[in-house]
């Protein structure tokens, strides 16, 4: 049995409601013609799109080429508000693997609490100190730092939407934020840099870190509107080659938590997350950080490593570090965490940043500058000064250690983790992270279509339920009317009959009467 498309003439299977390639309704009797047409222009305008969908090659890898375009004619679908508008957070993992697709980036996130030494961290893997490490929270704005031909700023700032999702975030905690917000006159300021144009600006290299400062120091009322800047650098070492990307995030614990969603969502897409905890108070609320942390990305724990920020500031670094290593291991180990001791052992490292900078930007150093190499030095027995003589002699000679402490602070074997297991591989593992995606995203759309053809086919049947009712309707329908009619056609028989039985009576009694007369 087939049946024939009346718009386009294609031949149809006869047990299909519409035609396969057209959309039109086979069968229009079965429905009611303000209920179908809507349907029916909705799957031709669906057929049409999918027949024209722009797709721009991915020339970088002809397979995720052929996988966007598949996902792009999936897209399609959620274009009827109906669609799109119920499966808004599907919608949403579409577009993100699309943005990855045509704009791959291999984002390496920094994430940890307030003033832990993010930002300290990310200048001495960059070799320049470019962020701010004053000694005030700076990180209110995702930061993110790339390579680039030219020295360059971009900063972009809250639409007035987010601006009035952002207000309406702010927790119990967030008093001290709104006292600095207050104090800094901020409010004045808002009307201007809300919705306010991106900002694009080429500078010389030596300005990066004061330009830098202006957008986000808290002590600028501008940096509140900032919602994320981009450095671009022409002169970083090969830790950051094309397309990886350093992301300084916010903190976890911002007390506005529309920032620190941001923050949530950039470990989520991040190809690899270094959370940063301070060495000198490894306690529950650090591990509760790292343990949020490894909730957003339990689908690749190894891609999180644990930095214990701030090892020059244990009272004893080798020593003290020995015991808090212990502890973090033991912490950290088990199903919301590092699956096994070996993952752990590779992926929790210290680092003393602060001393490495200052190793190597200085060619003198301060006294107190001296007296935290100093420490520092003799804690690994690298300087063992037995007299206030020798100390003394220590300081002046302690530029001959620089090397040696640097090395002590453990940037180098940072930045060989960061080297060997990403950059210098970020296009396979890119891609890796990618064809994950998007078996994530095929599985999440079948499910998706499976759910809409079931319910389909709910509706279907209760519409064909319906079309019996209302056939069933209508034979009793008929049934009374022919009941009524044979009723009526008796009445009007036996209305006759008396009509003619009392004209023979009248006539009669009419007779009888002219033979009185």
């Amino acid at each position: 049995m087939t049946a024939i498309c009346p718009q386009c003439n294609h031949t149809n299977d006869g047990k299909r409601y519409f035609c396969e390639k057209c959309g039109t309704f086979l069968d229009r009797k079965v429905f009611v013609t303000n209920v179908y047409e809507g349907y029916e222009r909705k799957l031709k305008r669906i057929i049409e799109n999918m027949t024209h969908i722009p797709h721009e090659n991915i020339s970088w890898d002809k397979v995720i080429d052929e996988y966007v375009s598949r996902i792009e004619r999936c897209r399609v679908l959620f274009d009827v508000p109906e669609i799109g508008a119920k499966n808004s957070s599907l919608l949403q993992k579409i577009d993100d693997f699309l943005e990855i697709c045509y704009n791959p980036e291999f984002q390496i996130a920094f994430v940890g609490t307030i003033k832990t030494g993010k930002s300290t961290l990310i200048n001495a893997l960059l070799g320049h100190n470019y962020a701010s490490m004053a000694v005030t929270p700076e990180t209110a704005a995702l930061t993110r730092f790339k390579s680039s031909r030219k020295d360059y700023i971009k900063v972009s700032f809250y639409t007035k939407d987010e601006w009035k999702k952002l207000w309406a975030s702010r927790t119990s905690a967030a008093d001290a934020f709104m006292r600095e917000y207050n104090a800094l006159g901020a409010e004045s300021h808002k009307d201007k840099w809300v919705g306010y144009e991106e900002i694009y600006a080429e500078i010389p290299n030596s300005e990066i870190e004061q330009e830098l400062k202006q957008w986000s120091s808290s002590q600028c009322p501008e940096h509140y509107f900032v919602r994320e800047i981009e450095v671009g650098i022409s002169t970083l070492p090969d830790i950051l080659p094309e397309k990886v990307v350093f992301v300084d995030t916010p903190g976890l614990s911002d007390p506005v938590a529309y920032r620190s969603e941001i923050t949530k969502e950039y470990i989520r897409k991040a190809n690899a997350v270094f959370v940063c905890v301070d060495a000198q108070k490894l306690q529950q609320p650090e591990i509760a950080t790292i343990s949020s942390v490894f909730s957003f990305s339990s689908h690749n724990k190894n891609k999180v490593h644990i930095i214990a920020t701030h090892l020059d500031k244990l009272n004893n670094p080798n020593e003290d570090w020995q015991a808090q290593y212990a502890y973090l291991q033991a912490q950290l180990i088990g199903k919301a965490f590092f699956d096994d001791p070996q993952m752990a052992a590779r992926n929790i490292m210290p680092s003393a940043a602060y001393i490495y900078n200052i190793c190597r930007d200085k060619e003198m150093f301060s006294m107190n500058e001296s007296l935290s190499l100093l420490q520092f030095g003799a804690s690994f027995g690298l300087i063992s000064p037995q007299s206030e003589e020798d100390m003394f002699a220590a300081m002046r000679t302690i530029s001959d250690s620089r090397d040696k402490l640097m090395e002590l602070s453990n940037i180098s074997r940072i930045r060989r983790v960061i080297v060997d297991e990403f950059a210098g591989n970020y296009k396979t593992l890119l891609h890796d992270d990618i064809m994950a995606k998007y078996k994530e995203l095929v599985f999440a759309l079948v499910r998706f279509v499976s759910e809409e053809e079931k319910s389909a086919a709910d509706l279907i049947e209760t519409a064909n339920a319906d079309i019996s009712k209302v056939k069933q309707k209508v034979e009793e329908h008929r049934r009374n009317y022919d009941t009524v009619s044979r009723s009526r056609e008796q009445l009007a028989a036996a209305l006759r009959t008396v009509e003619k039985k009392t004209q023979d009576r009248l006539a009669k009694i009419l007779s009888q009467l002219e033979k009185v007369r």
